[in-house]
């Protein structure tokens, strides 16, 4: 599609207005938002045009929310008709954008006209909702075959170090192994500006991490090098081959990073910090009491050794129910003999010669019934005297 200087100029305007985003959110803005353009038929100079004499209409005030109606037929054709495309644009075998990725484009689709100072009319209902794929968070069972499940010593490190530091794709595959500070004790610290919101992150991993980092070879300066699409692929793919169940992705692990320290009672202030969430001003002793909070609640964010132990614990208890079964069943059965024996009726129902071994399997044991045996043959002889 080729622009005239006009258009060109609003695209410009644009992409400046967006300059205090990150970089992979602008992109993302504009790939969107010409694919729109595109289904439209119209360029982005015509469409800031016809919002132009919309306004400008004096007549029917439906003529100016022609755009706002456009907008809504193009979110229902991205959930309903769409061919989803993969990162080398071949079309894959399911149709329909996610939620997730429907909500980017109406952002994006939205900023380009309000921040042209033509912004579209809107309702609140008129965004796309509905569940997003991968908002669940995996439970510690699940991560730990999901780490069996690979089979690249790099892939399990990537899986692990997304898991204890709670950060981006994105931000991850920049470390470099120089940026990570040895703190002892299987404890890695390292601080970056994170892609997306542009703030400074002070992170940490741990020892689960850090094992996995130490069989990984250093022939590279970064820690993983790869492009976050292709390792969010390698992640989405290992989920597949473990069966885990659907709604499960990569961005589920930075969500289980702050489901656990939360429910650690670690503070808000705390979590987004290392989370690159919320702008940290890094100074030495706001890392180590970063460390401190980081190290004092690792078990939390722990898999291996937890899950064993959880099952455990599980096994016990029903060995114990088992048990209780047991004893209540023998304490009924012994009941029921001590009413007979009150009742001297023992001889009526047990006929002399089958009496040891219906005591037997009464009471469990050759010995318990020889005893009962015993007791109610002295009782037979006080009552015949």
């Amino acid at each position: 599609m080729v622009f005239e200087v006009a258009e060109i100029d609003s695209m410009k305007f644009w992409m400046q207005q967006l300059s205090n985003l990150g970089t992979y959110t602008v992109t993302v803005f504009k790939h969107y938002f010409l694919i729109f353009c595109k289904w439209v038929g119209k360029s982005p100079y015509e469409l800031i045009e016809m919002k132009k004499k919309a306004l400008e209409h004096n007549g029917d005030r439906r003529e100016n929310m022609v755009l706002e109606g456009k907008v809504k037929e193009f979110m229902k054709y991205l959930e309903e008709e769409a061919v989803w495309m993969d990162q080398k644009k071949i079309p894959q075998k399911h149709v329909g954008y996610g939620v997730g990725t429907r909500q980017i484009v109406y952002a994006g689709i939205l900023s380009f006209f309000a921040l042209n100072e033509y912004p579209l009319n809107m309702k609140r209902g008129d965004r796309p909702n509905g569940d997003k794929i991968g908002s669940r968070i995996p439970e510690k069972a699940e991560l730990v075959k999901l780490v069996n499940a690979a089979k690249s010593r790099r892939h399990r490190a990537d899986i692990l170090f997304l898991k204890d530091s709670g950060l981006r794709l994105s931000d991850v595959v920049r470390l470099r192994w120089s940026d990570l500070e040895d703190f002892g004790e299987g404890f890695y610290g390292f601080r970056l500006i994170t892609r997306k919101k542009r703030v400074k992150a002070v992170s940490f991993v741990g020892p689960e991490t850090t094992q996995a980092l130490e069989q990984l070879p250093r022939k590279k300066d970064r820690i993983f090098p790869i492009a976050p699409k292709y390792l969010s692929t390698a992640i989405s793919t290992l989920i597949s081959e473990a069966s885990l169940d659907a709604g499960f992705t990569a961005h589920g692990l930075r969500k289980y990073f702050n489901t656990e320290l939360e429910a650690a009672r670690v503070p808000k202030e705390y979590r987004y910090a290392m989370m690159g969430k919320r702008v940290s001003v890094y100074d030495e002793n706001r890392q180590r009491r970063l460390l401190k909070v980081y190290r004092e609640n690792y078990d939390s964010l722990r898999v291996f050794g937890v899950v064993e132990q959880d099952e455990l614990i599980k096994r016990q208890g029903e060995e114990i129910k088992d048990l209780k079964r047991q004893l209540d069943k023998v304490n009924q059965v012994e009941m029921q003999l001590a009413q007979l024996v009150s009742q001297q009726k023992a001889w009526v129902f047990v006929p002399k010669e089958h009496a040891e071994e219906a005591f037997t399997d009464i009471m469990g044991g050759k010995d318990k019934a020889q005893k009962a045996l015993a007791k109610l043959a002295e009782m037979r002889k006080k009552q015949k005297s």
